[in-house]
Order: C-alpha cells, then structure tokens, then sequence
C-alpha cells in the first residue's frame, strides 16, 4: 500500500464518508451534470449522444485511433457520473490516445434492472453501430462493474461480439450480499453503509429477486468472458463476494482473469485517480491496448 493510500484510508477512518455515501446513495441528486462538454477542458472534443433512455458521452483524443474503452460508472445504480469519472475519461484521452465513453444507463429509482440491463444492451449497440472498426475495452466500477459483468454475461449467451477486455474494480457483484462475513465487516469499513446498500439494491432489483443473474452476476455464468482484470481492496464490505467472484473466474472455461488484491485499500479506489494504485489500473489498461496493437 502506498503512503497515500494509507493516508486516505486515515483520513476516511475519522470523516463521515459513509453518512455522506448513504445520503448519497438514498437520496441522489439530479441536478449537476458532470459531463456536460463545458466542463471538459476540452469541451469541443466531446460529443454526446442521446438515447432513448440514458445517453453516451464520448470525448475524442487528438489523434484518429481505433482505441475505445467505455466506462461504465458506479455509484449504486442510483448516482450518475461524477467528477472523477470525468477525470477517467480525459486521462483516457490524453495519456492513453483513446476515445472515452461513459454509457449512462438508467437510474434507480426511476428505473430497475428489468430496463437498466436491455437499455445497456441497446446503447452499447448503438456505439458499436456509430464507431464500427473501433477495438472495445471496458473499465467499470463498484455497481457499474456489476452492470458490465451482467453485460459480458449476455453478451454471450447472445453470441454478440465482446470487447477486447474488461476491467472491473470493486463489482458490486451480488445485491443479496447474506455471506455472513458482509455483517462482521460493516463496522471495519469506512466508506460502503450496509443497509443503505440494501435499500438501494431492493429498489434497483424491482420485480427480480435479488439472486436474478440480471441484478446479481455472481450467480450467472462466468465462462467465454473474454480477458478480465479484477480489481478491489481488503477494507472492503463486499469482500468476501469478490473473493467469491474471483475463484469463479478463475474456475470458468474461457475467461482468462487478472486478479489484484490490493491491502488496505478502499472500496472503489479508482474514484481518487490520483492515488498510486489507481494509476496501476490505467497503466494495466493501456499496456493492455498496447498488447492487442501488436
């Protein structure tokens, strides 16, 4: 662990994090749009795409690549894209000579899983359809990771094309989370609030159970993913899910995964890009792009 991720974790340790990630999560904002082009430092680069439900934001590097990684970002299924995922897509842009797209997917609780997943489906088809010799990679997120999985996972069983690989960092893999060990943590973590988790996840689950593949990918198949980097730390609730998510990868039949366990990190490190770790996910990401060029 990195002085500066030691510090965080310090620092989160004593602040009201997860007060303010239940408020968060339970009564999500609106208001602020995070990626609107003004607020890119390079708002002509940026275009945006709406859909039906949800929409794609795309910044374009300066140079005409074939490059595309669409990210597909946390927050509970109830907050859209912040700040940082903002930072993700022009970091993307600028250090990795990609195009960068945030697929917003629609939200709980004006939406469940029964049309977030479908209208996932449909606008990755619609960027696939607008950028069609482009190589796809996805980076994603806590719940947005857990999004991306359900997708791979249809994907699949539609025998439609995957990207060339996929990055997860902290999937929130199973809504259900009853491994008894998620209760013995949510006093040691100091960022993710349990029952507001819980909440949230019911709402977002609708008329599913919260074991349905489409909510919870933990229970859905894991084999012909394609290449998978996984990515969480061990202050984390979710834990031993991820631990559970990792043995099953490693376990399925054509699903190459990268497992990195990192100490002591937070949930969802990569929402403070700056940290060293994180950096380590952008750099397996472009090392990644630059192996498939070859």
């Amino acid at each position: 662990m990195s002085v500066r991720g030691d510090w965080l974790l310090f620092k989160t340790k004593r602040s009201r994090l997860k007060q303010q990630v239940a408020t968060s999560f339970l009564h999500p904002s609106r208001r602020t749009d995070h990626l609107k082009p003004a607020r890119f430092r390079q708002p002509d680069d940026v275009k945006v795409v709406p859909l039906e439900k949800g929409r794609l934001v795309t910044l374009l590097p300066v140079k005409e690549t074939d490059r595309h990684v669409v990210i597909f970002h946390g927050g509970a299924y109830t907050v859209p894209a912040t700040d940082s995922h903002r930072q993700w897509m022009e970091q993307i842009a600028a250090h990795m000579g990609a195009k960068a797209t945030m697929l917003e997917f629609p939200l709980a609780p004006e939406s469940t899983a029964v049309e977030t997943v479908p209208a996932s489906l449909d606008a990755y088809a619609e960027l696939r359809a607008e950028y069609p010799d482009d190589q796809f990679y996805w980076l994603a997120d806590s719940s947005g990771a857990g999004l991306a999985l359900v997708l791979l996972q249809q994907l699949r069983a539609r025998q439609l094309p995957m990207p060339r690989a996929t990055v997860l960092v902290s999937p929130w893999s199973d809504l259900a989370m009853r491994d008894p060990e998620i209760d013995k943590r949510r006093q040691t973590d100091p960022e993710l609030p349990l029952q507001a988790m819980r909440e949230v996840g019911a709402n977002y689950a609708g008329t599913l159970v919260l074991d349905d593949p489409l909510v919870s990918p933990l229970n859905g198949p894991m084999d012909h993913l394609g290449h998978i980097s996984l990515w969480y730390g061990t202050t984390e609730l979710l834990l031993p899910d991820h631990r559970k998510l990792a043995a099953k990868l490693k376990q399925a039949d054509g699903t190459q995964v990268e497992v990195r366990e990192m100490k002591n990190m937070l949930h969802d490190f990569l929402m403070w890009p700056g940290l060293p770790e994180s950096k380590q996910v952008f750099e397996t990401l472009k090392k990644t792009m630059q192996k498939n060029d070859q």
